[in-house]
């Protein structure tokens, strides 16, 4: 049988508790509609409120030369969770400027976020995930 001393059960410990901590954001679903995007987790046992019932979403362009800068924020408070689409956090349409690479996060208790581009294809506007470390989409 192999004994571990407190001090082992606590490195242990501390490694696996950094390690759950450190996934990193988890996705956000994203659809678009005539006149906002649509962001929303599709993840119901991972969206929970914060002890204080808000939650935040931002938006920024990817700019790896400048740093990131939000372009859009609001705050919600008492509101449904934006776990269904139905539910969603609607952001304008008019903050997305079109084939430029934005990155939306939804700051609940955990964080979800999604890369996205605007672009316009045979004369409609959708959305497309864009290549990893570019700013724009063609």
């Amino acid at each position: 049988m192999i004994r571990l001393s407190s001090k082992s059960i606590l490195i242990l410990t501390t490694g696996c508790l950094l390690n759950g901590c450190s996934q990193g954001p988890l996705p956000l679903e994203v659809t678009l509609h005539q006149d906002y995007v649509c962001a929303f987790t599709n993840d119901p046992k991972k969206t929970n409120y914060p002890f204080d019932n808000k939650f935040l979403i931002f938006v920024g362009k990817v700019d790896y030369t400048n740093g990131y800068k939000s372009t859009y924020e609001k705050e919600y408070s008492n509101v449904p969770l934006p776990i269904e689409e139905k539910d969603c956090v609607k952001i304008p349409l008019k903050e997305f400027e079109k084939n430029v690479v934005y990155d939306i996060t939804l700051d609940i208790y955990k964080t979800f976020d999604t890369r996205i581009c605007v672009v316009e294809h045979n004369n409609k506007l959708e959305i497309r995930e864009p290549e990893p470390g570019e700013t724009s989409c063609k």
